[in-house]
């Protein structure tokens, strides 16, 4: 009996962890949260991953090529929806530090960065929070509401001024 109640303890466990929440987009006050589609590197394209290197060299808040395609392969959104490439994003982090930490664990044979999400900003979010497109959050075991999110990434603005 207590070996059965271990099973069903863990697999509703598992099933309401956030590693299950894949194909998950949440509409957040007019603004989108994503969920990464997939889990390995072996699930992204060979393209992509081969461009690791030129991926977070720098701290612009402007993705460049690689990285939006990147983020737009392990969030699943089309570049005709919406392009991350030439985006302002903020990364509630530090970008270079994102990409270090995905290189390395890429290199370890591990899994992509833990805890990601990505919020796309509707007009307003995108003006109150200083202009950015959109944010990647990692590490995160819990989903932070998009109005945080805004908020931090507004803060940090006016804290480079």
């Amino acid at each position: 009996m207590r070996t059965l109640f271990t099973i069903i303890c863990l697999g509703l466990l598992l099933s309401c962890s956030s590693v299950s929440n894949k194909n998950i987009t949440e509409k957040s006050e007019s603004g989108k949260i994503y969920f990464p589609i997939i889990d390995t590197f072996s699930d992204i394209s060979d393209e992509i991953v081969s461009n690791l290197d030129k991926m977070g060299t720098d701290n612009t808040e402007i993705l460049n090529v690689y990285e939006g395609e990147y983020f737009n392969y392990i969030f699943d959104i089309s570049p005709q929806i919406f392009n991350l490439a030439g985006k302002k994003v903020g990364f509630i982090r530090d970008k270079m530090d994102y990409f270090k930490q995905t290189r390395s664990l890429y290199n370890q044979g591990s899994s992509i960065v833990g805890g990601n999400s990505l919020y796309i900003f509707n007009d307003a979010q995108k003006e109150e929070s200083g202009g950015y497109d959109a944010a990647i959050v990692y590490w995160s075991k819990f989903v932070i509401p998009t109005r945080t999110v805004v908020k931090r990434l507004h803060k940090r603005k006016v804290a480079t001024r």
